[in-house]
């Protein structure tokens, strides 16, 4: 911001991935909107009330190349880490959605392979929540599950780095974004304190995370499980739902574990003691509103981040 101020740009390039594109947001929200960046922050209370600013000034035009597998460039809300809180607070601006979004194939072969997988694993995450939101719906089912049967055939040969297998993980990264228009849930809220606690990468996080929120979460969405199942090219001939949606979650473990993902929150440094913290930020997240199964205390939310500590 203090570069901005003293060049006064007419517009904003971000070169990279979710933690780039969401500074070049918050650059350009406080550039027109004036104050601190906190005076924006989407407020939530349990179990589904959410409280989001109204943004009306002109921002100045993002432009974004990403690098990553992640799709930030592709939305209004941005987070940010503060670390005096001890959580991530999210701010959502219409106006700073990017006007010009460019994906290169060349661009994104420039990241390591772990970065790739991890983010493009968000992704994935982003497409599975928003097949069991409580405000799933048609259009969002046909983005998020398309999603998710192209990234599970894609991801295992991103380590190649060919040009073609990349931009179709890219653009199925995309869809699940872009199926995003009725909520995520727990995995969404809890990686994003998990990051912000304790420094551990957003993709990491969810991937991590993911498994065990959908074991949490089958009792009230089994039988949109059945279709997450599907969509990952499981049998569920002969499978009640709940069969079918625990298959989907042990898939979903050994895609990560095929990938070289860290399997457990040990493992990306995160203490046991600190669960609980995570847990306390995680309640006051917006993502827990359209979450399958309703959460009002930090007890479930401690239990799932317990599971996969």
């Amino acid at each position: 911001m203090a570069v901005a101020r003293e060049v006064q740009p007419e517009a904003l390039v971000s070169v990279g991935g979710g933690s780039t594109h969401d500074t070049a947001k918050g650059m350009a929200t406080l550039r027109a909107e004036g104050g601190d960046i906190h005076d924006y922050e989407i407020h939530f209370e349990p179990p589904d009330k959410v409280f989001i600013p109204s943004l009306t000034r002109l921002k100045i035009p993002i432009l974004t190349v990403p690098t990553t597998m992640g799709g930030a460039e592709l939305s209004r809300g941005a987070g940010f880490t503060d670390q005096r809180l001890g959580r991530k607070i999210v701010v959502a601006d219409p106006g700073t959605i990017p006007r010009t979004i460019l994906i290169d194939g060349k661009a994104l072969a420039t990241t390591p392979t772990s970065i790739l997988v991890s983010t493009a694993m968000g992704q994935l995450r982003i497409a599975v929540e928003t097949v069991y939101s409580r405000r799933h719906n048609p259009i969002g089912d046909a983005l998020a599950l398309h999603a998710i049967t192209r990234l599970v055939r894609y991801l295992p040969r991103c380590a190649a780095k060919d040009i073609h297998d990349l931009l179709q993980i890219k653009t199925a990264a995309c869809m699940a974004s872009l199926a995003n228009i009725g909520g995520l849930g727990l995995n969404t809220a809890a990686a994003h304190h998990v990051g912000g606690l304790y420094n551990v990468p957003h993709g990491e996080a969810n991937a991590i995370l993911l498994p065990h929120t959908m074991r949490f979460n089958l009792e009230a969405s089994a039988e949109r499980q059945v279709l997450i199942a599907e969509a990952m090219g499981i049998n569920t001939g002969g499978m009640s739902p709940h069969t079918a949606g625990l298959a989907a979650a042990d898939a979903v473990a050994q895609l990560c574990q095929q990938l070289g993902l860290p399997p457990r929150l040990r493992d990306v440094d995160v203490p046991q003691e600190g669960l609980a913290a995570i847990a306390a930020a995680t309640l006051h997240d917006r993502a827990l509103a359209t979450n399958p199964m309703p959460i009002t205390e930090v007890g479930p939310i401690l239990s799932v981040l317990q599971a996969a500590w």
